[in-house]
């Protein structure tokens, strides 16, 4: 009698002992590692931050790493990451090939990989589980079209950003495609860091080179915002169409100014909210994702530039309704 009670005990015991194990496992925190290429680049900043944002508000923790424009140096930070056992990696690779090390490693530590922004090339599609992000080929053909739609047949420079980036490299051939047919001449291109100051310099040399330059392409609105600081110093400005990417604030701003003509707004807040949703579905439902997901883009104007500002910011920016 006093044996089979002991046994009713302890089999209750252990029970209990397996409920509250099951209960810690099931609040234990998830755990998202974020690899971004840059820490200079104002969108990806913003981005950055929106995915953490938002992945705190789902309940789990994020740990976000970015480099400095060296592929080396992201490999690090995703293999740092890596030994962190994070539960899910959101990856902006700096271009095609140098990160491919660290992601494999990931991959082969069973972290499934989600891909934000940008991409490895295609042969390495296997590692990921998804690409969240846009067209590139649209962005490009749209930004051409714009061209051909609002300005007349001239030179053109291009600021072509990060070397080796499918989302650049896919950009610029749609919008040559679509420029070049239509009697626009590309006299200067050259890829670089996204920032300001690199596109003030390229655009100075740009411009001293062939001053009569009536295009700037620029690959992202930091280098666009320095193409405008050297359009403006060298007594263009208003005279060369100088279009951005990504609708940063000030881009926003430059460009309702008419300093810019146009920017692509890319939108780093919903951006953050479709990426945490895609890796919580997946983590917690197990609801795995469609190879490519799709984001909007707008094509922003000195006619809707101010709507996209946002209003906590205008007076900061110095912008005022037209």
């Amino acid at each position: 009698m006093n044996d089979r009670r002991q046994f009713v005990v302890s089999t209750a015991a252990l029970l209990a002992l397996a409920g509250a194990t099951g209960n810690v496992q099931a609040q234990r925190k998830l755990r998202i590692g974020i690899s971004m290429p840059e820490a200079q680049n104002s969108f990806f900043n913003a981005l950055g931050k929106a995915l953490v944002d938002n992945i705190r508000e789902s309940g789990a923790d994020a740990v976000l790493l970015a480099a400095n424009g060296d592929a080396n140096e992201q490999i690090n930070n995703i293999n740092d990451l890596v030994a962190q056992k994070v539960d899910a990696l959101i990856v902006n690779p700096l271009n095609t090939e140098g990160p491919a090390p660290g992601v494999k490693r990931a991959f082969e530590a069973g972290i499934p990989i989600f891909m934000v922004a940008r991409t490895l090339d295609p042969k390495y599609s296997s590692w990921w589980k998804t690409f969240i992000g846009i067209d590139f080929v649209q962005i490009g053909t749209a930004k051409g079209r714009w061209v051909i739609e609002n300005t007349k047949p001239g030179k053109v420079g291009m600021l072509l950003a990060t070397s080796g980036a499918i989302s650049m490299m896919e950009q610029e051939r749609s919008f040559r495609a679509v420029v070049e047919p239509a009697g626009y001449k590309v006299v200067f291109a050259q890829h670089s860091p996204q920032t300001r100051e690199r596109g003030l310099k390229l655009s100075e040399d740009a411009l001293v080179a062939n001053p009569d330059i009536s295009i700037m392409y620029a690959g992202s609105d930091d280098l666009g915002l320095g193409a405008a600081q050297a359009a403006k110093a060298a007594g263009r400005e208003g005279k060369v169409a100088i279009l951005g990417l990504n609708g940063t604030p000030p881009a926003l701003a430059a460009v309702h100014n008419g300093e810019m003509a146009m920017t692509v707004l890319l939108d780093a807040a919903t951006w953050g909210k479709t990426v945490t949703g895609t890796v919580m579905d997946f983590l917690r439902a197990k609801k795995e994702p469609a190879r490519f997901i799709p984001l909007d883009f707008v094509i922003v104007t000195q006619k809707n530039a101010y709507d996209y500002i946002p209003v906590a910011l205008r007076e900061r920016l110095g912008v005022k309704p037209r």
